[in-house]
């Protein structure tokens, strides 16, 4: 990968995590921490981002979504290791709907084989991948499909799911805050998540540790209105206190 790729993937995953880590970046790239160094000193002199210890950071955080392609190449890692977690979660015999999202498509890798459970989807990645095993009992779900998502969503989707009791549902989300809830950046994203877990008995979210303290306008509930959050190890010793008082917090380490 040459020099001006490198930089515009930089860009890429930085508006994605807000910050990037020379090791993690090096490892991504397969080139030395070195050169990941002087592609970042060379990106903050022209004011791209800001320098800091092991990495960089955006210079303003930016609320625009960006697509599934992107956000499958960020923490990697972390999202396999809180999917290996749901699958402890899932008991045999039940039936699981899996919401959009590359959080959540990590976690139906791991539990697409759990004995005798039904699944629904609205996540076209989620389909793609799920639809290789002939023993699955699978379903999906009408919408109207939305690129960003790579799901399909909205009033149609949200009318559908109510004929159903689900006994799990795994959702992810672009914010987390004790003050600000669990949020999102998009409207019918939002009332899709609202609609299914409404539907469903035990309500678990998987977040990587980037979307702790960030808020987005459309709020599909409470911390304390989860089963269970899942996240890695990465985040705060702050954040675990305040979010374990309200809920099943789990930290997974990426590592295991």
């Amino acid at each position: 990968m040459n020099r001006s790729r490198r930089q515009k993937m930089i860009m890429e995953l930085m508006k994605v995590n807000g910050q990037v880590s020379s090791k993690e970046l090096a490892e991504e790239f397969n080139v030395s921490t070195m050169t990941v160094n002087r592609d970042l000193n060379e990106l903050a002199r022209e004011g791209k981002l800001n320098l800091i210890h092991g990495g960089a950071e955006a210079i303003e955080t930016d609320k625009i979504e960006y697509p599934m392609s992107i956000k499958e190449l960020t923490q990697i890692n972390e999202k396999q290791a809180i999917g290996k977690f749901c699958d402890k979660l899932i008991k045999p015999d039940t039936s699981v709907f899996i919401e959009a999202g590359t959080t959540t498509l990590a976690a139906a890798k791991e539990i697409y084989d759990k004995e005798n459970c039904t699944f629904f989807t609205n996540s076209l990645l989620v389909m793609n991948i799920l639809s290789k095993y002939e023993q699955i009992d699978l379903h999906t779900v009408p919408g109207q499909y939305r690129e960003l998502s790579q799901g399909f969503l909205g009033i149609k989707t949200a009318e559908y799911v109510k004929n159903y009791n689900f006994d799990y549902c795994i959702v992810g989300a672009e914010g987390i805050g004790i003050q600000s809830g669990v949020s999102l950046i998009d409207e019918d994203d939002a009332m899709t998540k609202i609609a299914v877990m409404k539907q469903s008995k035990c309500k678990i979210l998987v977040v990587d540790s980037s979307k702790f303290t960030k808020q987005y306008m459309y709020k599909i509930g409470e911390v304390s209105d989860f089963d269970y959050i899942i996240t890695d190890n990465q985040v705060c010793e702050s954040v675990y206190k305040e979010m374990k008082e309200k809920t099943n917090f789990i930290v997974v380490n990426a590592t295991d």
